[in-house]
C-alpha cells in the first residue's frame, strides 16, 4: 500500500485551497461580471439572483481548484521567468475552458478572457511566492 507524505498532502491543499479562492474571485465574481456585460452589450434582460450569482461563485471556486491542479501538473514544462510562466498558464487555462462558452461568440470569448487572465496570473504569482517561502522554510 502506497502512502502520500505530509509535506505533499499539505502541497496539494495549498494549491487547492489557493486555486479555489482565486477561482472563485476571478472565475465566478469575474464570470457574473461578464454575463452582466454581454446582457448589457446584446441588449437583453439580465436576471440577477443570489442564488444564481451564489451558484457561478461555486462553480467558479470548483474550476479554480481543477485549474491548481493543472498548475501543479504543468509547473515543470512552463517557462522559468514568472510572468511569462504565468501569461502562459492563463492561456492555457482559457484554451481549455473555451469549448464550453455558450453562446460561441466573439463577444463572449472576448468578455471572459480578461478574468482567465486575471486568474492565471494570480494564481501563478501566489503559488510562486508559497512555493518560494516553502523552500526557504524547508531549507
Amino acid at each position: 500500500m502506497t502512502t502520500i507524505s505530509t509535506p505533499v498532502l499539505r502541497r496539494l491543499g495549498s494549491a487547492l485551497l489557493l486555486g479555489a479562492i482565486s477561482g472563485a474571485l476571478f472565475l465566478g465574481v469575474g464570470s457574473r461580471f461578464v454575463m452582466r456585460l454581454f446582457a448589457l452589450a446584446t441588449t437583453r434582460s439580465a436576471g440577477f439572483t443570489l442564488r444564481g450569482s451564489l451558484n457561478v461563485v461555486f462553480a467558479g471556486a470548483i474550476a479554480g481548484a481543477v485549474g491548481s491542479v493543472l498548475l501543479i501538473a504543468t509547473d515543470r514544462f512552463m517557462p522559468k521567468r514568472l510572468w511569462v510562466r504565468a501569461l502562459s498558464f492563463a492561456a492555457l487555462c482559457y484554451l481549455i475552458a473555451t469549448p464550453g462558452f455558450r453562446p460561441s461568440q466573439l463577444l463572449v470569448f472576448a468578455l471572459f478572457a480578461p478574468a482567465f487572465l486575471a486568474y492565471g496570473v494570480v494564481l501563478e504569482v501566489f503559488w510562486e511566492r508559497f512555493e518560494r517561502s516553502r523552500r526557504l522554510t524547508s531549507a
